[in-house]
């Protein structure tokens, strides 16, 4: 009987507990280059109020080099830090997708908090448009 009691009031401590994560900005993006190479920034955030530590990885990927700087970082309390995420190989005409996600460097408890943004670059055909035809 102690021991149900103990574990619905575990439970309801944890429900009272506010849900803090990680923030990332912007949640999704896309764009166009002429080079083989497309650069993103992304904006993690961090909503404690003491210093964090905090990772970037690549979740999915359509077999996509990408190069996240830096993949790890510390951020003081209630601010942010910008980070370069860089799709690379881009073939003439080919589009790539990738989700990046972040969230603490060393999980706390049994729930993995992050936040992923879906990036997407797309490089331009050179060949598709010629210099005096109007566009």
């Amino acid at each position: 009987m102690m021991r149900g009691r103990a574990a619905i009031a575990l439970l309801m401590a944890l429900a009272a507990a506010p849900a803090v994560a990680v923030g990332l900005s912007p949640l999704e993006k896309g764009g166009l280059t002429d080079s083989a190479s497309k650069a993103f920034y992304l904006t993690v955030i961090n909503p404690y109020n003491d210093v964090r530590e905090f990772k970037l990885y690549v979740e999915r990927s359509d077999g996509s080099q990408v190069e996240i700087r830096p993949q790890r970082l510390r951020i003081a309390g209630q601010k942010q830090r910008r980070v370069l995420v860089i799709l690379n190989d881009l073939a003439p005409g080919e589009a790539k997708t990738v989700r990046v996600c972040a969230s603490l460097a060393k999980q706390q408890g049994i729930i993995n908090a992050r936040v992923c943004s879906d990036l997407s670059a797309r490089r331009v055909d050179r060949r598709a448009v010629e210099p005096g035809d109007g566009n």
